[in-house]
């Protein structure tokens, strides 16, 4: 039973819920998710540090792996990439972007989660809405401007290319093997390439990670 005082009232019909609450409680889950891995988690000492109790995060989150997906997805939606209009460089900065949210949150065991038995469909429908389908659309729309700009042929397969980006950080992970410090312009320049791109497009980009 938890007997720290509560700083959020018993909901009654109709009260909006305090989103400075929930804002707090999804940046509190980042920070202990990086530190202590999803089997550490402990949803006391998350409503504990973001200074709740834990009945208010069970009314808001039926679980923890409910509460992570929404963590990640806040973290994956805050602050994306600038889309400068260069595809290349654009690429290596969605693929940036992604390497900092599976890192910052630890958020790579998700991913086995989500191909679990044990998800509830609703829990499973909004990783994929919130986190995989935004990174896949902008993935595909770096590929896709390149394609307008002649930059690359019009019959490369965008959909196998597309998923190799973001899979071979996960092919990485499963043999236990670091992704290298320019991983996100090393695995852009090879679809790229593969995809027949003009290697002139292969330029430097500041913040790419590996220059």
């Amino acid at each position: 039973m938890d007997a720290t005082p509560t700083t959020d009232p018993p909901a009654t019909q109709g009260r909006p819920r305090d989103a400075s609450i929930d804002l707090a409680v999804l940046e509190t889950t980042l920070r202990h998710l990086a530190r202590d891995g999803f089997g550490g988690l402990s949803l006391a000492a998350v409503a504990a540090d973001a200074g709740t109790t834990r009945p208010a995060l069970y009314r808001r989150w039926k679980d923890k792996t409910e509460l992570v997906v929404d963590a990640v997805a806040h973290l994956a939606n805050v602050d994306p990439p600038v889309v400068t209009g260069a595809p290349f460089p654009d690429l290596v900065a969605e693929l940036e972007h992604f390497r900092h949210c599976i890192s910052e949150a630890a958020a790579l065991p998700l991913v086995g989660l989500m191909l679990g038995d044990g998800v509830s469909p609703a829990v499973r429908r909004t990783y994929t809405d919130e986190i995989v389908a935004p990174r896949r659309a902008r993935i595909r729309a770096c590929l896709g401007a390149a394609v307008e700009r002649g930059e690359i042929p019009e019959d490369a397969d965008l959909l196998v290319a597309a998923s190799f980006l973001t899979g071979s950080w996960y092919s990485l992970a499963l043999v236990g093997a670091e992704p290298p410090r320019d991983w996100s312009r090393r695995v852009a320049t090879l679809v790229w390439t593969a995809c027949g791109g003009d290697p002139r497009a292969l330029t430097p980009h500041p913040g790419d990670g590996g220059l």
